[in-house]
């Protein structure tokens, strides 16, 4: 399992325990939750409930941890086992994760455990997990603030995820029906500049195209990517377009579950638009040769003033 080690103050619930030791777990919880060391020493959970635990249509495997389920006797138990040591981190993330969902008293908890499981799985597949950068958090704050300011009330929840394609390696950020948005941002101290980062982005197929420049400025009284993420996720209006919407999340590289106190805040200052129209300050394909796969170029947008068009025009 290799990570990046991004949890740095947890304590180790397991450094109290010897082999074959257990403790319970200190949260008020309706379910018997404990730390356990095994005969191997390893660092495990072992979740006790008198409901019969489902086997998961798929086998559970996990990248790095081993999976007990074992309904044969009352209580039922799950335990899960770290194989590496040094990986314990991770595993607490995951641990108290689930954990989290035993707080209250549910009668679908036992499917809401594999589910979480199953999310896991998914998760710990990537290779490697890393912080995003400074630029990328901006980016992907900026897109999903139009998300849940602009286009949700206007478009629904539906539309409005299903048009956010910029993660899954489309030219443009948003394809609507009648029109395409690529949102770029920069800091609002850093001038009123924007970076083309391809030379596809400000040349769509779908017209009319607008590119929505987000100022941003960090504050301690500001948002974090996952804020919106979480408010995003409250309104979701069914189970599968939270799974689509979360899948666009992770393509960007923010995993919800791991990257909470790593994130900037950010305070959404101004927001301009532009259509990006005949004579819009941009590098045309026609100009550019085929056999040039990547370019970059900046815009100044304080010369664009021409092309600036009201949100709410745009949105209808």
């Amino acid at each position: 399992m290799k990570l990046v080690k991004i949890v740095t103050t947890k304590n180790n619930p397991w450094l109290q325990l010897n082999r074959l030791n257990r403790i319970r777990v200190k949260e008020s919880l309706t379910y018997d939750v404990f730390w356990i060391v095994d005969a191997l020493n390893q660092y495990g959970l072992m979740i006790q409930c008198d409901k019969d635990f489902i086997q998961p249509k798929r086998e559970l495997k996990l990248n790095g941890i081993h999976i007990q389920l074992d309904n044969s006797s009352k209580p039922n138990k799950l335990i899960l086992l770290l194989k590496e040591m040094k990986d314990w981190e991770i595993f607490l993330i995951l641990c108290n994760d689930l954990i989290s969902i035993l707080k209250e008293q549910d009668e679908d908890i036992i499917i809401n455990v594999m589910k979480r499981l199953e999310r896991w799985q998914k998760l710990l597949q990537k290779t490697t997990i890393r912080v995003l950068s400074k630029e990328e958090q901006m980016g992907l704050y900026s897109e999903l603030k139009i998300l849940h300011d602009y286009l949700i009330p206007r478009y629904g929840y539906v539309n409005s995820i299903k048009s956010w394609v910029g993660g899954l390696g489309d030219k443009q950020d948003f394809l609507l029906e009648k029109l395409a948005i690529e949102v770029k941002s920069f800091r609002i101290t850093s001038g009123n500049s924007v970076w083309i980062s391809s030379k596809e982005q400000l040349n769509s197929e779908k017209a009319p195209l607008y590119l929505f420049a987000c100022a941003l400025s960090e504050a301690d009284s500001g948002e974090t990517v996952a804020d919106l993420v979480q408010s995003i996720v409250e309104q979701s209006p069914m189970e599968n377009l939270l799974s689509e919407f979360l899948e666009k999340v992770e393509q960007y590289g923010y995993i919800p579950e791991l990257q909470h106190s790593l994130l900037s805040k950010f305070i959404f200052e101004r927001i301009n638009s532009y259509e990006v129209s005949k004579g819009f300050p941009k590098i045309s394909l026609n100009h550019v040769s085929p056999w040039i796969s990547n370019m970059k170029y900046s815009i100044d947008l304080s010369g664009c003033s021409q092309f600036k068009v009201k949100i709410d025009d745009i949105l209808k």
